[in-house]
């Protein structure tokens, strides 16, 4: 696989931190809308044919009630390509060290419904934060493996 090429929007901050923790782990769902701009400025910079969002596990959206990811998409069109493998226990990756993080498997597989329009088209992932890279290229081996021509990511924070 290529190697993945990112665009962060923001420093992964003080503030940020403080911002994901209200938003991501408190449900402040109200917050999807402080970022919703900017990141719509961001996507019209992009060149992409399909958007692609990092998914959440069942139990994460058991217990948060939202993707934080699709929530700051406002009216933007975008294909839930990807889905948590059942058999991925998810340990939050905030909740993991680099070194943990750097060994977490393959958590996703391809959607078989949305599989066939990746087929020679160029897509965005997006995420909320880059840490070590190794979620948005999980992600990345799952996309090339249904025919994309190329892969980049776009997060909020780095």
């Amino acid at each position: 696989m290529e190697s993945l090429q990112n665009r962060a929007l923001f420093r992964y901050d003080v503030g940020m931190k403080a911002y994901m923790q209200q938003y991501k782990f408190q449900g402040d769902y109200a917050l999807r809308k402080a970022l919703q701009a900017p990141l719509q400025r961001a996507l019209a910079q992009q060149d992409y044919d399909i958007l692609v969002p990092i998914p959440i596990d069942q139990q994460t959206w058991l217990t948060r009630g939202f993707n934080q990811v699709t929530g700051w998409l406002r009216g933007q069109p975008y294909h839930q390509a990807l889905v948590v493998k059942a058999t991925h226990k998810a340990q939050p990756q905030s909740a993991k060290t680099r070194a943990q993080r750097l060994l977490t498997p393959q958590p996703f597989q391809l959607d078989p419904r949305v599989a066939p329009i990746l087929v020679n088209q160029r897509v965005l992932l997006l995420d909320d934060v880059y840490t070590t890279g190794r979620t948005l290229r999980h992600a990345a081996a799952q996309i090339y493996l249904g025919g994309a021509k190329a892969v980049t990511s776009l997060t909020l924070a780095r």
